[in-house]
């Protein structure tokens, strides 16, 4: 996950006495308070050594399957926790969950030299050109013949592959990138995931520990935004191809070969197959799936799963055929009510 690279670890581990202060949640055992927690994570990838939540239960499943050792939850969860975990009483897991996250990890500072757009410590690769405005941060390592634009930003630790284009004005944190990639002016990668834990009416942000994982032959247009992840990863497989003004959420999962056309929007941990076809100014729901080989009528909104090589369109999307069919249909009761003395075009002017 390439974590240590981006985020200071602030405590090796929390004891389970100081999980509880932090976060003022319950138990409902007696355990041993000093049972040591290590990490956090996500459900279905969290150990016996590392802390998670449970605040939805369309996540039900993967926390009935869970190895955590220890989980945030509902007291009315309580009694479903996975077998080994140790449960951890809050009324509002999530936000609990962020003061843990907090108290674990803070971001590293950006390191600027005064004077130096190229930081010495940063490898570039043979080949490469770097405009003159343009700046290198702390650790980055750029590949062979790539291309740094005019006004563009690669921020400390970030990893570009060989023969790469980022044009001008784009800026780039928090991601590892593959080879032969082009991103178009503008582009932003990495930036906070939109994270907040809504408590005692405020919004607390929750820090984004993942970063952005991009793949080989990706081609990303102008002005769109990738935010890193919230905990793993966002992903952008190989060749993939992005349209401009398109916002791909945290922890978004879109797999090879897909294309996705201008003004898309993503939605948190939304999952996209391989060679999906998305139409322009769609909108994709967060924490669903859409097939592999799927196609997306433009402008649809698209609000649950999506099966392999099905074709959707409108809001919300169904199939094809029956949004035809809908659509007819509705053309036709227009018909019907009006008299044939009525102005039919007025009624759609």
């Amino acid at each position: 996950m390439f974590r240590s690279c981006f985020f200071d670890k602030k405590s090796e581990f929390l004891t389970l006495a100081q999980a509880l202060e932090i976060t003022g949640a319950k138990l409902v055992q007696e355990v041993d308070l000093n049972k040591k927690i290590f990490d956090v994570a996500t459900l279905d990838r969290a150990d016996e050594t590392q802390i998670s939540f449970f605040n939805s239960g369309q996540y039900l499943e993967k926390f009935l399957a869970a190895k955590v050792g220890f989980c945030l939850m509902e007291e009315k969860n309580a009694s479903k926790a996975p077998q080994g975990a140790i449960a951890l009483i809050h009324k509002n897991p999530y936000f609990a969950y962020s003061k843990i996250a907090a108290a674990f990890y803070a971001e590293k500072p950006f390191e600027f030299l005064g004077g130096k757009l190229i930081h010495p410590t940063a490898k570039i690769g043979e080949g490469a050109r770097i405009a003159p405005n343009a700046y290198i941060g702390k650790n980055v390592k750029i590949g062979k013949n790539s291309f740094v634009g005019a006004g563009a930003s690669i921020m400390d630790e970030c990893v570009i592959g060989d023969n790469c284009i980022i044009n001008a004005g784009a800026v780039i944190s928090f991601a590892k990138i593959g080879d032969n990639c082009t991103f178009f002016n503008g582009v932003k990668i990495g930036q906070d995931g939109f994270g907040f834990a809504h408590d005692a009416g405020v919004n607390h942000k929750i820090i984004q520990l993942g970063i952005v994982e991009i793949g080989n032959y990706v081609e990303i247009g102008a002005n769109s935004c990738v935010d890193r992840g919230a905990i793993e990863n966002t992903v952008i497989g190989d060749e993939v191809k992005i349209d401009n003004l398109v916002q791909v959420a945290h922890n978004v999962v879109i797999g090879k070969g897909t294309v996705i056309a201008g003004g898309v929007a993503l939605a948190g941990s939304a999952r996209v197959g391989n060679f999906v076809q998305i139409g322009g100014n769609s909108s994709i729901a967060g924490h669903i799936a859409i097939g592999d080989g799927a196609k997306i009528a433009g402008m649809s909104g698209v609000m649950r799963d999506v099966e392999p090589l099905q074709i959707v369109a409108g809001i919300p999307s169904v199939p094809i055929q029956k949004w035809h069919r809908i659509n007819a249909m509705l053309l036709k009761l227009i018909e019907q009510k009006f008299s044939k003395n009525e102005n039919r075009n007025n009624f759609f002017s």
